[in-house]
């Protein structure tokens, strides 16, 4: 996940995910970090000043980790059905293939350990973004009702995220039959009638 990193930085942000995928922020202090990690508090303080700060990267990396995966050969087919199908299945892959990530995300993307500025590029720039254009380009063929694209999205990843979080504490399973329903239903949830899928 942290490949475009050198090995130092690369180590320390593993490091720190793991520790808080057990941990909560406060209790994964630097020194536990350089403990787990291996590397010298100095060198940490050379790539990052402070945990906060370690945090924040952590968050705008899973996000273009995330997005880069899930947007692979997006412009690929031009069956707007097929587009939103892969991309469902690549960021509910992608959420339980990366948990410690997915966990993290759900319980730090509104935390005030994560600056106004790495919110704001997330938001701009994270997968969610030409989904809705997806949409909207869904609304323009009469498949979609008119509505607001993100909003739609939004409520869309709402659902996965349920799921996923059911299939991470051993509540149920996502087999493939389930994932094709979850998508299915959220193409339904927004479809106009020529484009209900029975």
């Amino acid at each position: 996940m942290f490949e475009k990193y050198k090995k130092t930085k690369k180590t320390i942000l593993e490091t720190t995910l793991k520790l808080l995928s057990a941990n909560d922020l406060q209790s994964t202090s630097m020194s536990l970090i350089s403990s787990e990690s291996g590397i010298s508090m100095g060198s940490i303080y050379n790539c990052f000043s402070g945990k906060e700060d370690i945090v924040n990267e952590l968050y705008t990396s899973i996000v273009d980790h995330q997005t880069e995966i899930v947007l692979q050969g997006f412009h690929d087919s031009a069956d707007i059905f097929e587009r939103f199908r892969t991309v469902w299945q690549r960021v509910i892959e992608t959420s339980v293939d990366y948990a410690d990530a997915f966990r993290f995300m759900e319980q730090y993307s509104l935390s005030p350990y994560i600056y106004e500025s790495s919110k704001k590029t997330a938001y701009e720039n994270n997968w969610c973004a030409p989904l809705s254009v997806l949409y909207a380009e869904a609304m323009e063929n009469g498949l979609f009702k008119r509505g607001d694209a993100r909003l739609m999205v939004q409520m869309h990843w709402g659902t996965i995220v349920f799921l996923v979080k059911g299939h991470l504490q051993d509540q149920l399973e996502l087999t493939p039959d389930v994932v094709d329903m979850a998508i299915h239903s959220c193409w339904n949830s927004v479809s106009t009638a020529k484009a209900f899928l029975p």
